[in-house]
């Protein structure tokens, strides 16, 4: 199968346009979405507690400069898979990233049930304590997830989310306008809307967070192979038209826990609706 590879310009490092980022009462970061290796089950179950005054499994709607709990069966844009107290002494305001958006990372997988999910539209946001809070030493964040839409906001939703990959990427596979690392690559589009590229099985785990970001070149070594065996195996053989794209991070995001390289099965022309 004709192979191509995509320099990481896009899954990592575009920013959400979200309504709620200038939130008085919270700052919302946007993370990369992750997941373990595909060999790996998700890991062990999220905390059921939380901290702060949203908890696992609430459901967020957007109401101005607000987020507001709602019941999971009304619209909302947000879902929370995990909320925490700050360890240590953390005094600085804003704290570091790398302090917490690995948790929610990590959280990913665990919530929807898939070593996948960042081969979905749905990506985690962090979501932390307000200054004035902060100051009065409720120093919590809470780990989001949400539906990124083609025009970079959330999508909303009704229904949990929890689980929501356990049986595969369904309707919530992520399918990109053009290829990957291409100016219209970072439109996110459902994919029975015209796309390019279609996000398949087999999101790699390219080390640890912890550990130094390996170089480009060493990604792409291990990742380029990856991605043609996979999307192979998503097609069931070779088909005319269609290559393989690899998709990796930032090695300068590493720290933060964008560790994952995503494999696309790529067409020549747009087309509607998944290739299989």
């Amino acid at each position: 199968m004709p192979r191509r590879l995509r320099l990481p310009v896009v899954l990592l490092t575009v920013m959400w346009s979200l309504a709620a980022c200038s939130h008085p009462n919270g700052a919302i970061q946007a993370d990369a979405p992750a997941s373990p290796p595909a060999s790996s089950p998700p890991g062990p179950p999220l905390p059921a507690d939380g901290a702060g005054p949203y908890g696992p499994g609430d459901c967020l709607k957007i109401d101005g400069q607000a987020l507001d709990t709602v019941d999971c069966a009304v619209g909302h844009e947000y879902q929370v898979m995990l909320s925490q107290e700050f360890a240590g002494d953390a005094d600085a305001y804003l704290p570091d990233v790398t302090v917490y958006r690995p948790v929610c990372t990590a959280a990913l997988p665990v919530f929807l049930g898939s070593p996948d999910a960042e081969a979905s539209r749905l990506e985690t946001l962090s979501y932390l304590a307000g200054e004035a809070e902060w100051k009065a030493g409720n120093r919590w964040f809470a780990c989001l997830i949400a539906e990124r839409g083609p025009d970079d906001k959330p999508v909303p939703r009704t229904g949990t989310l929890a689980g929501a990959l356990a049986a595969g990427l369904g309707e919530l596979r992520r399918c990109l306008v053009d290829e990957p690392a291409t100016k219209d690559a970072t439109v996110t589009v459902p994919c029975d809307r015209p796309h390019r590229s279609e996000a398949v099985p087999g999101v790699l785990v390219l080390g640890s967070p912890a550990d130094p970001a390996p170089g480009i070149p060493e990604m792409a070594d291990r990742a380029v192979d990856h991605c043609e065996a996979r999307v192979a195996a998503y097609l069931g053989d070779e088909r005319e038209g269609v290559t393989a794209a690899a998709d990796l991070p930032l090695p300068d995001l590493w720290p933060n826990g964008s560790n994952r390289a995503v494999c696309y099965a790529v067409t020549e022309e747009a087309v509607t609706g998944t290739l299989v």
